[in-house]
């Protein structure tokens, strides 16, 4: 019945559409169907793009970079006004390069020793809401967190810059076509202002500086300037989007199952695999985009070179070839084949940091506010596009005490 309804709408097969409403409602419904009838489906949207759904083929794309090429950007139609999202719209050699220079400061163990802090930046939100016993769980948490350890952890810039800047990375990425642009020149424009300052200072060996050195680019020059302030932009960007995102669901999923809410509290030995079955489950990122490089074939569909191609995680994760029961919470899964946080060289380089602070969070939240629930009468609602954010999260709990100040 619902199928019927919705394909009278929209043929998700043939006429998808990232940012539809079709989509964005009936989400858990288009993203089954098309693993279980549609392995590649076609937008008609812009310049028209296609959407590789099953692991075994979004797999394959991700992973060939010479026949699906990032260079034509990570939304399947580009915004104007747009500067180019590096490291994510580039290619190897140039790409290697930047992962080489990045990757040391995000090793298991270095954000390892962000610990404490991730903990405080978590303490302090919750200490703004815990005496009232209610909140809005995003806009008052995980809309918050991400950003806040960016900019103390790895900008240690002011807090009050990142006040002014959440609206805007929430247009960069959520936007309409039109205010996104403008969106990623004003980040573009906030970080070319402070890569300027840094180097002016002393070096701290830190990832700013990694990023001020440079890297040479697929011809053996010396990078842009323009090109390491696109770097920091993107992790910006991605620090307060993506992992935004994920904390919002996590939240949402224990407020709303308070079995698993409770057992997780009982067995905290499991919260490390719980977050990557939560990842797996609410994908943040719902997908990104390449470009064929020559004709080719992939689950029946052919690709001419110029075709856009937009490799879908959310579905890629509840593939039922890989997943049994995918809508199921099951932290025992074997999550060796996972693509939550993507497959191939674009594989996200802050994995590590975003399961930190996903797994701060769920332990400060079972810990301080163990009968978290879903506000009577609650409606939620999600926008979507490349990511999928929940907009408002309405919450009650027992009201607690404070436990401090992080600085």
């Amino acid at each position: 019945m619902t199928t019927e309804k919705r394909s009278a709408m929209r043929d998700h097969f043939s006429d998808f559409d990232l940012d539809s409403t079709e989509f964005n409602d009936d989400y858990d419904e288009v993203l089954a169907e098309l693993l279980e009838k549609c392995p590649v489906a076609h937008s008609k949207v812009g310049r028209g793009y296609y959407v590789v759904n099953r692991q075994e083929d979004v797999r394959r794309v991700a992973q060939d970079w010479r026949t699906f090429t990032s260079v034509d950007g990570m939304f399947p139609n580009r915004p104007d006004g747009m500067p180019p999202v590096l490291p994510e719209e580039i290619d190897p050699p140039y790409h290697t390069n930047w992962r080489g220079a990045l990757n040391k400061h995000f090793t298991v163990r270095k954000v390892a020793e962000w610990e404490d802090s991730v903990r405080k930046q978590v303490d302090a939100l919750i200490d703004n809401f815990i005496e009232t016993g209610e909140c809005d769980f995003v806009k008052e948490f995980a809309a918050l967190l991400p950003g806040r350890v960016f900019f103390v952890t790895l900008l240690q810039a002011p807090l009050e810059d990142l006040d002014r800047l959440v609206d805007v990375v929430d247009d960069a990425i959520m936007g309409s076509p039109e205010e996104q642009g403008p969106a990623w020149a004003a980040l573009h424009t906030y970080i070319e202002g402070y890569l300027e300052e840094r180097q002016q200072q002393p070096l701290r060996g830190d990832f700013i500086d990694s990023i001020l050195e440079g890297v040479d680019t697929e011809t053996g020059e010396p990078c842009s300037w323009d090109d390491k302030v696109n770097v920091v932009t993107l992790f910006l960007s991605g620090a307060v989007g993506t992992t935004a995102s994920a904390i919002g669901s996590m939240v949402l999923h224990l407020a709303s199952h308070p079995e698993d809410r409770d057992w997780l509290a009982a067995n905290p030995d499991e919260h490390e695999r719980a977050v990557e079955e939560l990842l797996r489950l609410n994908s943040p990122v719902t997908g990104t985009s390449r470009t064929a490089t020559k004709t080719i074939e992939v689950a029946g569909t052919q690709f001419q070179p110029g075709d856009r191609v937009v490799v879908n995680f959310a579905a890629t994760c509840r593939d039922p070839e890989v997943y049994d029961e995918p809508l199921e919470f099951r932290p025992d899964r074997d999550q060796t084949r996972s693509a939550v946080f993507g497959l191939g060289p674009h594989r996200c380089v802050g994995s590590h940091a975003a399961r930190l602070e996903l797994k701060t969070s769920l332990e400060q939240i079972l810990r301080r506010l163990p009968d978290i629930a879903l506000k009577a009468d609650a409606t939620v609602t999600y926008s979507t596009g490349l990511l999928r954010i929940i907009n408002e999260l309405p919450v009650t709990f027992t009201p607690g005490a404070k436990v401090g100040d992080p600085r």
